[in-house]
């Protein structure tokens, strides 16, 4: 086993632990029988949970392949991958008895939920630093056109996102977030892709 596939064996298996809760939480409420009491802003936290957890392991395939075994290049990622595991272990309520007030129990737990997921992806941009370093000296047109306003549309939505209050608020930034991370990640790269064809690189 070379040194990627080993970190990423045991980076993957803490990420597979945050979607086992996250989906774990959703099993508990189909075995409750309690699916119709699923309200939309917790059934829209824990998709863009799972999203994201999905979106940091397509990253961590395409761009950590040159990382060290030592405490020092291991600590973002494996701090990133804890933030996760914490976040989908708090999307669903664990006792029942909450099923039928997810509503309230939103509103109690969505600013730690989408804190942890902040505090990700500022990981995400600190863990992938040289990157970006290298492409503002190389393909200044992707960082300008692509890379930055995209990370400032998705953290600010998580910055929006810890403040408002109004359901509908709710539902409409958790929308947007999940849009943001669906339209790159679905042909990953394929908009970088475009402007660095366009100028070159």
């Amino acid at each position: 086993m070379d040194r990627f596939s080993f970190f990423f064996a045991f980076y993957g298996l803490i990420l597979g632990l945050a979607v086992t809760e996250l989906l774990g939480g959703f099993a508990r409420m189909v075995r409750a029988k309690a699916l119709r009491q699923l309200e939309a802003q917790t059934a829209l936290l824990a998709l863009l949970t799972f999203i994201v957890i999905c979106a940091t392991w397509i990253d961590a395939w395409n761009t950590l392949t040159q990382i060290s075994l030592d405490f020092e290049a291991l600590a973002a990622p494996i701090l990133l991958a804890t933030f996760y595991f914490l976040a989908a272990a708090v999307v669903f309520p664990s006792d029942p008895a909450e099923f039928g007030q997810l509503a309230a129990y939103y509103a109690d737990r969505k600013r730690f939920v989408v804190a942890m997921l902040l505090a990700a992806e500022v990981l995400v941009t600190f863990t992938f630093r040289g990157i970006i370093l290298d492409m503002i000296q190389n393909k200044p047109a992707i960082f300008w056109l692509w890379f930055l306003p995209y990370n400032v549309a998705i953290k600010g939505s998580y910055v929006a996102l810890l403040f408002v209050r109004g359901r509908t608020a709710n539902v409409i930034l958790l929308a947007v977030l999940i849009l943001l991370f669906m339209i790159p990640y679905w042909e990953n790269n394929a908009i970088a892709g475009v402007i660095a064809r366009h100028y070159g690189y």
